[in-house]
């Protein structure tokens, strides 16, 4: 039997779908079901009833009593261990994607020190689901991501703890027109010609955030994808060159915006609003995870 079993389970007999827990354990729905397959064989009796809709049997009910107390247990005396265990040179975990670890994490670490003293960080980098479910996982103590559909819809606020720790937003922005011709900005005229469009790539945490607010505008634009990346930096690099139309974090094109070598597109209407939050599962109560949560006071937390 797998620790993950128990808590595959779990979340199955909160969720009442396969589905749904699937995609809230990070799992293809298939491989969720054998999972659960494989729980039922070790326990020697189904545990839940196949049809619509789901729902636990008997032998279910009593088992999520045991599977519940277990796991509470496992993890008190797991985040025991790492108190008992955790120095302050050992390093707080931390998963991020690649923007955020150049060109926000720097400045709020420093924003701790006078609280916290100097601490040991190891930075993980990678996409969003990957770090969620290393969150998950207890592979990282923190993770710091922007807000977005996908992390509202996996950080589910009954295991996670979360701060939001500053407002951001998407910007339009092209880079300034050759002399003598009209500057590319943002039209939502459908008569107009199509605007060149350089777009992030599905797995960015920030494609759903500028698509529901694309989606909410009186007027579709008249946009043209012609270039798609997963790294803002690429992106940024596309625009500057005059390659079309591009939406990016402030802290991506500040430089570029006070330099002249990128204008704004659009006006505020276009712009999106959305959050940098750190995130943590409230079962980790290491002595420095927690001590950087405490300190996470308004001076920390814009």
């Amino acid at each position: 039997m797998q620790l993950e079993w128990l808590e595959d389970f779990v979340e199955l007999a909160r969720t009442r779908s396969l589905s749904r827990a699937a995609e809230n354990r990070c799992v293809t729905h298939p491989a969720f079901g054998r999972r659960i397959r494989a729980l039922e064989e070790w326990v020697g009796t189904p545990l839940i009833e196949r049809k619509q809709p789901l729902s636990l049997t008997p032998c279910g009910l009593l088992f999520l009593d045991a599977a519940t107390q277990s796991l509470e247990l496992l993890g008190t005396v797991r985040a025991q261990f790492k108190n008992d265990t955790l120095s302050r040179d050992e390093p707080v975990r931390i998963a991020t994607g690649r923007t955020l670890a150049c060109d926000f994490f720097p400045d709020w670490y420093e924003s701790l020190h006078p609280k916290l003293g100097s601490f040991a960080v190891s930075l993980l980098t990678s996409g969003a689901q990957e770090a969620i479910s290393r969150l998950s996982a207890g592979e990282v103590d923190l993770l710091l991501s922007f807000s977005s559909p996908l992390t509202q819809t996996l950080l589910d606020p009954e295991h996670f703890d979360s701060r939001v720790l500053a407002k951001e937003e998407l910007l339009p922005v092209s880079a300034p027109s050759a002399p003598g011709q009209p500057q590319l900005q943002i039209l939502a005229d459908s008569n107009a010609l199509l605007i060149p469009w350089l777009a992030f790539s599905p797995t960015l945490t920030l494609r759903s955030v500028l698509a529901r607010h694309l989606d909410r505008l009186p007027q579709r634009l008249a946009l043209r994808m012609v270039y798609q990346a997963d790294s803002y930096d690429a992106i940024l690099e596309m625009a500057k060159r005059g390659r079309g139309l591009a939406w990016l974090p402030r802290m991506v094109v500040n430089d570029a915006l006070a330099s002249g070598e990128l204008l704004m597109a659009g006006g505020a209407e276009f712009c999106v609003s959305f959050d940098v939050s750190l995130h943590r599962l409230r079962a980790n109560r290491s002595e420095m995870v927690m001590r950087i949560w405490t300190a996470l006071t308004p001076s920390t937390t814009q």
